[in-house]
């Protein structure tokens, strides 16, 4: 058989049967291809920075209601004539922010509660905005190594990582400008 023929593609005739010379039968691969490594990793860098942009959202929110929630609390004490330098003390805040948040809501009634659980109230509250924005600083720092890791690999480019980060592409290559690499363990 020439060689020529043997490169040939299996068709059907117009009368239904195989072409004089083909093989009546072929392998045709099936199997799935190899996945990419750079496009899963690719994937896995914008699912981590969508969940992070998510957890940023979720905790700027929470420190917003903390922050309503301690200056009520701050206002209420000074309007119940609680000492500016204890409630600033309670608060982790300046006595003089202390005396601009009471002096900024009107309408406030005295509760009648004493106020070392006042005290103790105030505390309370300052210590889980700590937290919270403990916890966001770390998510923070945490995008912004996924950030540098992305762009170090050049697996997306700045506007596809503000796009998935929220984050402006400009402020992407400010934030990233000075991360160093991951050191691998």
């Amino acid at each position: 058989m020439p060689a020529h023929h043997l490169h040939r593609r299996s068709t059907r005739s117009p009368g239904g049967g195989h072409q004089q010379g083909t093989p009546r039968g072929g392998y045709r691969y099936q199997g799935t291809p190899r996945q990419d490594v750079a496009a899963s990793q690719a994937l896995e860098i914008r699912e981590l920075l969508a969940q992070q942009r998510r957890m940023i959202s979720l905790k700027s929110s929470r420190l917003r209601a903390l922050v309503s929630e301690l200056n009520e609390r701050v206002a209420q004490a000074v309007c119940d004539g609680a000492k500016v330098a204890a409630v600033a003390r309670a608060a982790g805040v300046p006595a003089a922010k202390v005396r601009s948040i009471g002096l900024g809501k009107d309408g406030l009634f005295p509760s009648g509660q004493p106020a070392g659980e006042q005290l103790r109230a105030i505390a309370g509250v300052a210590e889980e905005l700590a937290a919270v924005e403990a916890a966001r600083a770390a998510v923070e720092r945490t995008r912004t190594q996924l950030l540098a890791d992305a762009r170090r690999l050049r697996l997306l480019d700045e506007y596809q990582l503000a796009s998935v980060s929220g984050l402006k592409h400009d402020e992407v290559r400010k934030m990233t400008r000075g991360a160093a690499p991951r050191q691998a363990p």
